[in-house]
């Protein structure tokens, strides 16, 4: 069952997924000195692929034992890389501005504090 959660999980995030850095349209301009440079939507999505899947990796283990059931452990990360994609599709229409990323980690963190709170309440 594990593999095949995986195969599905790995063709939605390369098929069905899209480049959340698309909203900035022709990317970011970042300012080195007297030296600028754009970085296209797809550079932006290469740079950001790997921290995205250590946060979801972090994030899942908050709510999955390794080893317990391996394809909800997939399934875990596929839902929670989605979301982790559709907050930072969030914070490009704001263009990265330093009030809208602080404002929705704050509220994600806040989230995963409520859950773990209601988790220990009902369920320990």
């Amino acid at each position: 069952m594990y593999k095949l959660m995986a195969a599905i999980s790995i063709l939605i995030r390369q098929f069905y997924i899209p480049n959340l850095f698309e909203a900035l349209g022709d990317g970011l301009v970042v300012n080195m000195g007297k030296t600028s440079m754009s970085l296209p939507p797809e550079a932006l999505n290469w740079v950001a692929e790997p921290f995205m899947h250590g946060i979801t990796f972090v994030i899942v283990g908050l709510y999955y034992d390794r080893g317990s059931a391996p394809a909800l452990g997939s399934f875990l990360y596929l839902i929670f890389y989605c979301i982790h994609t559709f907050l930072l599709w969030l914070m490009s229409l704001a263009g990265f501005a330093t009030w809208a990323v602080i404002l929705i980690v704050v509220l994600y963190i806040g989230c995963h504090i409520g859950v773990k709170w209601l988790q220990n309440r009902y369920f320990y």
